[in-house]
């Protein structure tokens, strides 16, 4: 689990990131995978929603 401030910084970034089009790059990537798996881990989530996920990602 990351802190409270370094997952506010990671979320401002993947914005930034999302603003600007830059949605095809490494940096997003990762950003999106982090900020996700602390959404798994706070609320359920279940196959229909990873697939979802998987499917918006893939397409952007």
């Amino acid at each position: 689990m990351i802190d409270s401030s370094v997952q506010h910084q990671a979320i401002n970034r993947l914005f930034d990131l999302v603003r600007s089009g830059d949605v095809d790059t490494l940096e997003f990537s990762q950003l999106d995978s982090l900020i996700y798996s602390g959404l798994e881990r706070t609320y359920q989530v279940n196959d229909a929603d990873l697939q979802q996920h998987h499917a918006q990602t893939s397409s952007a």
